[in-house]
């Protein structure tokens, strides 16, 4: 029997691995040839829905050395991807890189934001502190720098505070010539060097400094490189992570303002207004005296002037309309937009919001929705007074036939934010509440920045929120100004409840689906044993040792009941052997054993059921709670249980496996796993000790298919987070201990009774006569 399933589960696997292998024969994919770059300026909806496919696309969890992928064959390098007919960009502003905050774990904005001029945007937000690194890139990290190509290597435009350039010396102008002994003439050179080294490793810098018109001698710093930060919000191309935006080509930036009518002249669907133009082109920029602020002003034709401010908020701050916000402290981005105009003007405007969220998880981890449908692993995220938060899957968006509607802002229900929701961080834009620049906004749209991937990698796709404003009515000379505030951060439930109106704000991103009210307990436990023991691993253990000791009257019963059951197993075979050809009649022989034992054949199953809201509570509470990602088991300083959110990762076989089983998407994953087949062994022998000897031919295939199934449920459990593998783990060894500590009952003790007569015998006498044992008692007597 264990010989025909085996031969039955080989020949399975062999047949879809063959099918696999035959399709990638006989349907191998087309090589596709450059892509001509479609139009997103704007973020252009029409030229969205039907993007082209870049010629190649990146893994996302690995970082490449490129700033981009593919050569688009037109338009400079460090612009935005734009349709063949659009002229080519011409600056009216020398283009600027800027930062406001700092990297530095005390800084009381918490992140560092980069700026361009080009179109006045936010180019990346990263966070500080050591608790937000990139999961999926683990070279070293000195800074970003928008580097340009000079003829002795790479000069830096912007180097932020606390990064390990700035903290090492290094200031923006500085030319690097070498990084640890190796050239960098351009930045895709300098960001091979250092994807080859590693965090807390020494690195040596050789570069040349400004000294007016010309450059300096070589100077050599050390600096200490680290782990990359976690960016909330970076550029993309087609997906893919952007390393340097002056290296290459990348999709539209993040809050992006354009006008969208003026004095009833519509923006065209494939650009903007001739002589408005706002997205592709360089604004000026001013630096405030504080360090805090950076102004971005452009003048358009009739001398209609633009003004983008961005101020960061800290909790030392109270400006009108954020007196209930200020304790929030962190992770908020002010921006003011202004008009003025030397005539009377009509205009509306629109403003796009944050893209480019972090896509770590996204071949591991599933989101759930309030509703029934799919979500990707960036979705647009709104709220309005009164409602819950309503997310727009990115899967929905790319799909061709679904209908696109914009939602409506009332009077009676004001939109509180719109943004986009990742898996454990979130931006938003926050129209404000309070004073004399409140956004007069008519409706809220869901759009699709870049290309959108093909076939499983379409959930990648990035999108971001646009808001749309009613018609201004601008006086001559007298401006109207317009603020927001821009959250980018964690998806902590407190620190979220400071964004956003009173009753409605972004707390309700964080959702654990249907079991929430097992997950919300297992998180606070789970809290505040991290408080004492300071590891999420351990702590896990312990909360497995009190749910399974608080489970130990009925694992106990289950255990008794189990082994009672194997000691029943000889009189339960005899009874299925005497009564073979009457299955009414050996139904009611064993019915009568059992109750004679007081054995329940149910009872096992209420420790299972028991524990199902418990696995599920914690696998929501490790792919929802920000404070378990990037919680290692050991140490994060190597890739092995660095992540009890994510599967351990124990060994990367994507370079000698085949690629449907080991590709992101794939069945497998790009990494070996250990902790699932660990997992799954222990269940193994769990059931061998629990499970009773077959009586029949039956029972005995039963037996041998849950044996096998445990080999499906092996790849069902293989790309599970090692936290919820670890908790399985502990449990088991748990169930197999109070197995193996039981006494073992002495053979035949519980059955016959010291010689007694058995069940089948008391059943099968007929009326009137006696059992055997009967007669033989009468006769000692």
């Amino acid at each position: 029997m264990e010989r025909r399933y085996a031969v039955f589960i080989a020949l399975s696997l062999a047949a879809v691995l063959g099918s696999q292998v035959m399709r990638s024969i006989l349907f191998p994919q087309a090589e596709e040839k450059p892509p001509v770059v479609k139009p997103v300026v704007d973020g252009d909806a029409k030229a969205q829905q039907n993007p082209v496919k870049p010629k190649e696309e990146r893994d996302p969890t690995t970082e490449e050395p490129n700033g981009s992928a593919g050569d688009p064959p037109t338009n400079e390098p460090g612009s935005e991807a734009t349709p063949d007919s659009e002229p080519s960009v011409t600056q009216s502003a020398p283009r600027r890189h800027l930062s406001l905050g700092s990297l530095n774990p005390d800084a009381p904005a918490g992140m560092l934001v980069t700026l361009s001029s080009r179109g006045a945007t936010v180019e990346r937000i990263e966070l500080a502190g050591e608790q937000f690194h990139d999961q999926d890139d683990r070279g070293a990290y000195i800074g970003h720098f928008a580097a340009d190509i000079v003829p002795e290597g790479c000069r830096l435009n912007v180097v932020g505070d606390g990064t390990p350039a700035k903290i090492g010396g290094l200031q923006a102008g500085d030319v690097i010539v070498r990084v640890a002994d190796s050239t960098t003439p351009d930045p895709q050179s300098l960001a091979a060097v250092l994807s080859r080294l590693k965090p807390r490793q020494t690195v040596s810098i050789t570069f040349r400094r400004p000294q007016g018109e010309a450059l300096g001698r070589e100077q050599t710093v050390d600096v200490q490189a680290t782990r990359r930060p976690l960016e909330v919000i970076r550029p993309e191309f087609s997906t893919v992570p952007v390393v340097d935006v002056n290296a290459g080509f990348h999709d539209p930036l993040s809050f992006r303002l354009s006008i969208a009518s003026r004095d009833g002249q519509k923006r065209p669907e494939d650009g903007e207004i001739e002589g408005n133009k706002l997205g592709q082109k360089d604004w000026e920029a001013t630096v405030s005296g504080d360090g805090r602020s950076v102004e971005f002003r452009r003048t358009l034709d009739g001398d209609l002037t633009v003004v983008k401010q961005y101020r960061l908020v800290t909790a030392a701050d109270d400006p009108v309309g954020l007196v209930e916000n200020a304790r929030a402290g962190r992770y908020r981005l002010q921006l003011r937009v202004s008009f003025k105009a030397s005539q009377k003007t009509q205009l509306e405007y629109a403003i796009d919001g944050p893209n480019g969220l972090p896509t770590e998880g996204w071949w591991y981890a599933a989101r759930v929705s309030r509703s029934w449908g799919s979500l990707g692993v960036r979705d647009v995220a709104m709220r309005f007074v009164g409602e819950p938060s309503t997310l727009i899957s990115g899967l929905t968006l790319t799909d061709e036939d679904a209908e696109q509607t914009a939602s409506a802002i009332l009077d009676e229900k004001p939109l509180s934010f719109a943004g986009v929701d990742a898996l454990y961080f979130a931006s938003g834009l926050l129209p404000a509440v309070e004073g004399a620049e409140i956004p007069q906004l008519a409706e809220v749209q869901s759009v699709i920045v870049g290309d959108v991937p093909e076939a499983a990698r379409r959930k990648l796709v990035n999108v971001s929120c646009r808001l749309l404003s009613r018609e201004l009515q601008l006086e001559p000379d007298v401006p109207v100004t317009h603020r927001f505030d821009i959250f980018a951060g964690p998806k902590r439930p407190s620190l979220l409840a400071t964004f956003g109106r009173p009753q409605a704000s972004m707390n309700d991103l964080v959702y654990y689906g249907w079991f929430g009210w097992v997950a919300r307990p297992m998180i606070a436990i789970l809290h505040v044993l991290h408080a004492i023991i300071r590891n999420y691993g351990i702590a896990i253990i312990l909360l497995t040792v009190i749910v399974r000791g608080a489970m130990f009257p009925i694992s106990r019963k289950q255990a008794l009941s189990s082994q009672k059951m194997q000691v029943l197993q000889p009189e339960m075979k005899a009874i299925a052997e005497k009564y073979k050809n009457d299955p009414q009649k050996r139904t009611m022989v064993t019915q009568e054993l059992w109750r004679k034992h007081n054995y329940n054949p149910a009872g096992g199953c209420l420790l299972v059921f028991i524990q199902i809201p418990i696995f599920m509570g914690l696998y929501r509470s490790l792919a929802t709670d920000v404070e378990l990602r990037q919680a290692p088991l050991f140490t994060s300083a190597i890739r092995w249980c660095s992540n009890l959110a994510a599967p351990d990762m124990m060994l990367d076989w994507s370079g000698f496996m085949p690629g449907f089983l080991v590709a992101p998407e794939g069945w497998l994953g790009p990494y070996l796993n250990l902790f699932p087949l660990l997992t799954i062994g222990l269940f193994l022998w769990q059931q061998k000790l629990f499970m009773p000897p077959a009586v029949d031919e039956q029972a005995k295939m039963q037996q041998q298919v849950m044996k096998y199934m445990m080999f499906f449920m092996a790849l069902m459990f293989f790309k599970v987070p090692c936290g919820l593998c670890l908790y399985f783990i502990a449990s088991s060894l748990w169930g197999i201990a109070e197995r193996l500590l039981l006494p073992t009952p002495k053979p035949g003790g519980a059955l016959a009774g010291a010689g007694g007569p058995t069940v089948v015998d008391a059943v099968s006498s007929k009326p009137g006569e006696r059992s055997s044992g009967g007669r033989k008692r009468r006769k000692r007597r």
